[in-house]
């Protein structure tokens, strides 16, 4: 395969860039607040918004899957693109949090998620050497979305207001996201980077064969991938879709340093998508998703009891690190599983697990806090989540390696 007509850094590059941009999307918690001040909306009702935003995901990432495999990223990006950006100037004229639930949950959510699925998908194929790395770094600018965009929005918020904020950050990202889409490329069949000579492999490892998605959710290992992602990741959209008032709540800081805050903790997503994608390359996948659920355990055992602001910010890490973890390591599973020419779809579906993370997390804590005052048993059911995780892990790594050659027929 010819490798000078595909620079595949460059293409590399755009796809974190532009998911920089919908990690946005993970930077609500500065928004929630201001908007609660601004307009008298209740916690749980602007706690939905987050929501309903990531419980969309499974059906905005197969959309963004079934584009990336049957038309290319690029079309993926232009669609998403659009979605995304318009999504988040109309949130900039909304007056009733209903309109929000259209705007930023809807049509923001589906045109993050399928800019993400078309540029993971994408991307991967590119790095058939280092696809652990490749996902991870990919993933990890959707993480780094939040941390970038939280203090430059909450400053944008103090000086213009919270809906003109919006608008302000819609149209910076329609000129970001239009320049990176003119330098992404699709990923030909069977690409080999240059001087890279594939390992000899059985039929059915390292995405050599391609399973159709009602073939894969009729395997019990998917299941045990579902509930892998469903259990590692509710903790961290908890967190993430709270950070802010945690922090003030909590923690008693200000507005501007809460939002310092999120940032730190999204970098930590951001560096756990790279390193514990990186190290699962090292390591195996199933050990490094066990060390990640008993980091995110210990992470919130200590939030529940801490009472200073170090404890808050190395809980936090430690959550947003796992979290970033699961989003770099489960794509590497279902493509070494079940191939790469349907990734885009398969992935997409596998974020069922992802939306039932959303529909749980993020309102448990806010109906923890309406009826309690504090987040601390919303913490301790997240820990409970946790240790189911573990349990789901294990039994992946056994039916994993007991079902190794389902698929070579």
């Amino acid at each position: 395969m010819p490798t000078q007509h595909y620079n595949r850094w460059a293409i590399l590059v755009a796809a974190i860039v532009s998911n920089i941009c919908i990690g946005t999307l993970y930077a609500w918690s500065v928004f929630a607040n201001p908007l609660g001040q601004k307009f008298g909306w209740a916690g749980p009702a602007l706690a939905l918004v987050f929501t309903i935003n990531h419980g969309l995901s499974p059906v905005a990432s197969t959309v963004g899957g079934f584009i990336q495999d049957k038309m290319g990223a690029r079309n993926g990006m232009i669609i998403g693109g659009l979605m995304f950006t318009i999504g988040l100037y109309l949130s900039g004229t909304v007056a009733q949090v209903s309109s929000l639930y259209l705007t930023y949950s809807v049509l923001s959510g589906t045109g993050g998620a399928i800019i993400y699925c078309a540029n993971l998908g994408n991307t991967v194929k590119f790095f058939p050497d280092k696809r652990g790395l490749a996902s991870g770094l990919c993933a990890a600018g959707y993480g780094c979305g939040a941390m970038i965009v939280a203090p430059i929005a909450s400053a944008l918020i103090i000086k213009y207001g919270v809906l003109e904020t919006f608008q302000i950050l819609g149209g910076t990202f329609f000129i970001i996201i239009a320049a990176c889409t003119a330098i992404v490329k699709k990923a030909p069949a069977g690409y080999q980077p240059a001087g890279w000579t594939p390992p000899a492999v059985s039929v059915n490892s390292s995405g050599s064969v391609d399973v159709i998605w009602h073939r894969m959710v009729r395997d019990i290992v998917w299941w045990m991938v579902l509930m892998m992602m469903f259990c590692g990741t509710m903790s961290g959209l908890m967190i993430l879709a709270h950070a802010s008032p945690i922090g003030q709540l909590m923690f008693k800081l200000t507005p501007m340093k809460a939002a310092f805050f999120v940032s730190i903790i999204t970098l930590a997503n951001a560096l756990g998508r790279i390193g514990f994608g990186a190290l699962s390359d090292k390591v195996g996948r199933s050990n490094t998703i066990m060390v990640m659920y008993i980091v995110s355990a210990l992470s919130l055992f200590n939030l529940t009891f801490t009472g200073t602001v170090a404890g808050f910010v190395a809980s936090g890490i430690g959550v947003g690190a796992v979290f970033g973890g699961f989003m770099g390591t489960m794509p590497t599973i279902i493509s070494e599983r079940y191939g790469l020419k349907r990734f885009g779809v398969n992935y997409g579906i596998t974020f069922i697990g992802l939306s039932m993370a959303a529909l749980t997390g993020p309102l448990t804590a806010a109906k923890v806090r309406v009826a309690t005052g504090v987040y601390d048993n919303a913490f301790l059911i997240a820990l409970g989540v946790n240790l189911a995780g573990l349990i789901f892990a294990a039994a992946f790594r056994i039916l994993d390696k007991r079902t190794s050659d389902k698929f070579a027929a």
